[in-house]
């Protein structure tokens, strides 16, 4: 009797896979992701844009094939500020983001937001 083979996933070693290292009040941990997630610089940026992600301390790209991992923070804080419209508010914590990572220039012309308060 012929015996059945399970069929073995298969990862791509030969992309690049980007990390999100997530720090607050001393905890550090790596944000929890799909892979198809993680392997997009674009879903990446979403996501750090959006809030899916927050306290996002680096972002490292790494390639299992080439035996090569960066710190890319400062790329993606660059191009989240390039994405950002100086008519928009923006969150607090992603403007801090921009401004640590990327540098005060790109955080000029950028309005943060207020915190809102419920009223009574």
């Amino acid at each position: 009797m012929p015996s059945r083979r399970t069929p073995t996933a298969r990862w791509n070693a030969d992309v690049t896979h980007y990390a999100i290292l997530c720090a607050d009040r001393g905890l550090a941990w790596f944000a929890e992701r799909r892979l198809d997630d993680s392997v997009s610089r674009e879903t990446t940026i979403r996501d750090i844009m959006s809030g899916e992600v927050e306290c996002v301390e680096k972002v490292i790209a790494f390639n299992p094939s080439e035996h090569t991992a960066d710190d890319v923070t400062a790329d993606i804080a660059a191009a989240i500020a390039r994405r950002l419209d100086p008519i928009d508010s923006v969150r607090p914590e992603l403007l801090d983001f921009v401004e640590s990572h990327a540098g005060l220039a790109f955080t000029r012309g950028l309005r943060r937001a207020e915190p809102a308060f419920a009223g009574e």
